[in-house]
């Protein structure tokens, strides 16, 4: 049943009281003041009924639609390539599980360097807090030791022993520069053709000897074969010589002699003219470079620098935080436990932060029901309901109101009352059924179990709120204050002033 057709069936059967009504009212006119004028005066009768004991339910109906307890619409918080999309509709998952993937090469490069820049400056912080050992208070004090000697020697005025050993080595660099452009003599090519002739005479003798022992087994191991081998090697020593001597000499010698020379006038002019000014420089900036190496060994580094380096280890952090957030943020997680209901993307597509992925919890669904406004004071938080699914009109569910809306809705033109109440779990397994189910919806305003009860029409109204009934004592109606409690439209429950079988007057009937 919809909610319009519902609502139409009420105000039907409300047009169909007020006829009833007015049809009543016409009869009483007709039998009270017609009727009697005509006929002889009728015999008053009394009408009495028993106090008795059973259940009153006070309920309001409606309809309702069954929804998710939450829906929520899925998306990345940055763009990018979709490597995977690991879920399909109506698949359930759990809270925190991967549901789609972003390619994150760059974000995983990302997080690598921030932790070897947070490594480096860890290193960095902890080579100022530690103490200096033996080796390293040694080794800042050879350095400075080398730094300063390098220094002196700049700045310490040659000897002349000094600058006659530069001038020495010059002279003998040039002179061998001279020699090598000059090229050989007409003399040193004799001496060389002469040693060359004379180690080709040997060669053949030694030939000739071992020519005479050559046949006999073990030949290469006699003095023969060893002189052979000696005059051999000496002949291609003659005639490499001999080569040399004629070809005068190669570009890559000229070239060596060249920078010998070039290399000794340099030492000299530096023994002559002292050091550069940028040498000189260089040299006692390694020294105070040095020596506030080592100052810092022994005295420990600085408040500032310290302060400086744990500033350094704390942005390196940061840096590894929000790397690993951006590399979290290319994995699209469940936030609750639910069922897929909509996958909006594929694999391999360029995607944006609009909803992938649709998910709702089913697990503990809610029923959105609507009531008349005029049943407004039969529904609050809390109340028990009962729900009938169209699609299971044999089964009963039960719940209870969570909330009610604290404004009136339109519902196809008329106003009407908005609620929601939850399903309990182990009633009819809720679990089980599929978002959108149409219900039709009893609210439990009231319920009293084994309690008094007494017709709505032996009550007597004396005040708002306060009622009297009138019960028959020893054959007289007496008037009798009671509690009353829940009411509907034929049965009212009475807490006090009543026992169970009182006789009660109901009102009373004329008869002729």
């Amino acid at each position: 049943m919809t909610m319009s057709s519902f609502l139409r069936n009420r105000r039907l059967l409300i047009i169909l009281a007020i006829v009833a009504l007015l049809a009543a009212g016409g009869a009483w006119y007709y039998y009270g003041q017609v009727l009697p004028a005509q006929a002889p005066p009728a015999e008053e009768t009394i009408r009495t009924t028993r106090v008795r004991r059973g259940d009153l339910v006070i309920t309001a109906s409606g309809t309702g639609t069954l929804i998710p307890s939450t829906s929520v619409d899925l998306g990345f918080s940055t763009g990018g390539v979709l490597a995977e999309v690991a879920v399909e509709m109506g698949d359930r998952v759990e809270a925190g599980d991967v549901l789609a993937r972003l390619d994150d090469t760059d974000a995983r490069s990302q997080v690598t360097q921030a932790e070897i820049s947070l490594r480096l400056v860890e290193l960095e912080l902890a080579k100022l807090t530690k103490e200096p050992d033996a080796a390293d208070l040694a080794a800042a004090q050879a350095s400075l030791a080398d730094a300063q000697a390098a220094l002196d020697d700049l700045i310490t005025p040659p000897t002349a022993e000094e600058l006659a050993a530069a001038r020495d080595n010059l002279v003998s660099a040039q002179k061998t520069l001279e020699s090598l452009l000059a090229g050989p003599t007409r003399e040193e090519i004799l001496m060389a053709k002469a040693d060359l002739q004379t180690a080709e005479i040997d060669l053949q003798e030694a030939q000739a000897a071992y020519d005479e022992v050559a046949w006999r087994p073990g030949a290469s191991a006699t003095s023969q074969a060893m002189d052979l081998w000696r005059a051999s090697t000496a002949y291609e020593k003659a005639k490499a010589a001999y080569d040399q001597a004629v070809a005068g000499s190669t570009e890559e010698e000229l070239a060596a002699a060249r920078a010998s020379v070039a290399e000794a006038q340099a030492q000299l002019d530096t023994l002559e003219q002292g050091p550069d000014p940028e040498e000189l420089a260089a040299a006692q900036a390694k020294v105070t470079q040095a020596q506030a190496e080592l100052d810092t060994l022994l005295d420990g580094a600085s408040s500032e620098d310290l302060e400086a380096a744990q500033l350094d280890v704390e942005q390196a952090r940061i840096t590894l935080t929000s790397a690993q957030a951006q590399l979290e943020d290319t994995m699209l997680r469940a936030p609750f436990a639910g069922i897929v209901t909509a996958v909006q993307a594929q694999t391999g597509e360029n995607v944006g932060t609009e909803a992938l992925i649709t998910l709702a919890d089913l697990d503990h669904p809610l029923i959105e029901l609507y009531l008349d406004e005029t049943d407004l004071d039969k529904i609050a938080v809390g109340y028990q309901v009962e729900v009938v699914f169209d699609a299971l009109p044999d089964e009963t569910f039960r719940g209870h109101v969570v909330q009610v809306a604290p404004t009136l809705v339109e519902v196809d033109g008329v106003a009407t009352v908005q609620a929601l109440a939850a399903l309990e779990e182990g009633l009819g397994n809720p679990r089980s059924l599929p978002g959108g189910l149409n219900a039709s919806v009893d609210v439990i305003g009231g319920q009293a179990e084994n309690a008094l009860l007494v017709p709505v029409e032996a009550l007597r109204e004396l005040s708002p709120g306060n009622y009297a009934v009138f019960v028959m004592v020893d054959g007289q109606l007496e008037a009798r204050p009671v509690e009353v409690g829940l009411m509907d439209v034929t049965s009212a429950e009475i807490i006090s002033g009543l026992e169970q079988g009182d006789e009660i007057s109901t009102g009373i009937v004329e008869t002729e």
